[in-house]
């Protein structure tokens, strides 16, 4: 394999789109513009990603003591499982987790348009902003926030790639 024509040190292993030669990883990040790599495989043109891992939230220790944080846990899990009913149990632990990143973008991070993937999304979507205001409209966002980061945490803990979350609390959340 040849070398990286910008760095002339590492081994090139990407077909750079700009100048149609071999580059690395690396030299790849480091010189990625849009006028250059739009279109390109390895070029995201979203922009930084968020990283939902520094939501605050309360520890499993302190979840399971509080009986207040279980009942807030409960609706927005209901909520979850009331998502996958809807469709048909093709919901996924990721779509599960998106719904919580989707409300962490409007209500933590304070972003005023969110992006849907779909009309299907935005509906899940719609269900948990509902059942935010009719069941937890008393609670503060901030103790939601933090519950719903607990319930992100387990989801990334628990899942394979697959469903393995969502039946994990089938079994244990009433609907």
């Amino acid at each position: 394999m040849a070398k990286c024509s910008l760095c002339n040190a590492k081994k090139g292993k990407r077909k750079c789109k700009a100048d149609d030669t071999m580059i690395c990883s690396l030299c790849c990040g480091q010189s990625r513009s849009d006028e250059k790599c739009t279109g390109c495989s390895f070029y995201d043109e979203a922009g930084p990603r968020r990283n939902y891992r520094k939501v605050p939230f309360y520890g499993t220790q302190h979840m399971a003591d509080s009986d207040e944080l279980v009942k807030i846990g409960h609706v927005i899990e209901s909520t979850i499982l009331a998502m996958d009913i809807d469709s048909e149990k093709l919901f996924r632990d990721s779509d599960a987790s998106k719904m919580l990143e989707l409300f962490f973008d409007q209500h933590h991070f304070n972003d005023e348009q969110l992006q849907f993937a779909d009309a299907t999304q935005e509906e899940h979507y719609r269900m948990l902003q509902e059942a935010y205001k009719k069941d937890l409209d008393t609670v503060p966002l901030e103790k939601v926030i933090k519950v719903m980061a607990a319930i992100h945490r387990s989801i990334q803990r628990r899942t394979d790639g697959s469903r393995k979350y969502l039946q994990f609390i089938h079994k244990y959340i009433p609907i």
